[in-house]
């Protein structure tokens, strides 16, 4: 069948199509992958066992179950960073941090989070969260001269002189 020179069976397959697929996308999001409820164990078994696409999967399910929890936060963090995700991974750091994530140590022993802390952005977000360490970088040096005595800062050595009074 034709009309006006376009093959209506191509168009209505599109048509067909695109009308379930907005049936589909009204559906809400539940916490759970066919029997097995998602939980960040869930999601930290996937990326335990380099399925990081699935734990992506996984960490954005529940993010949309939970998007008050900093715990949710932090694994789906690491599950799209592991995912090769960087601007997604440093959005849901950024979300982790707007719930009270605050902890650096945690931040710093996190090995999925590793991609992250070169890039500028990274930096940038922990800045604004006041979560930016110090970083004595080469040629940081200074010499100060106090009542007690002189300290010498050379990158991150430090030593203190004292006075000879």
């Amino acid at each position: 069948m034709q009309l006006r020179g376009i093959h209506a069976a191509p168009l209505l397959l599109a048509i067909t199509l695109g009308v379930s697929a907005c049936k589909d996308s009204g559906k809400s999001m539940s916490t759970s992958q066919g029997d097995v409820p998602v939980t960040v164990t869930t999601v930290r078994t996937a990326l335990d066992q380099k399925n990081f696409g699935q734990a992506a999967s996984l960490a954005d399910t529940l993010t949309v179950s939970e998007p008050n929890n900093v715990d949710v936060w932090m694994v789906a963090a690491d599950a799209r960073s592991a995912a090769g995700n960087r601007i997604s991974a440093l959005a849901a750091l950024e979300s982790a941090m707007n719930h009270g994530m605050r902890d650096i140590t945690r931040l710093n022993a996190d090995l999925y989070l590793e991609p992250l802390r070169s890039s500028s952005e990274y930096e940038a977000l922990l800045a604004r969260f006041g979560l930016a360490q110090p970083i004595a970088k080469a040629g940081d040096t200074s010499i100060v001269e106090t009542s007690t005595g002189t300290v010498v800062r050379a990158g991150d050595l430090s030593v203190s002189l004292p006075n000879d009074k």
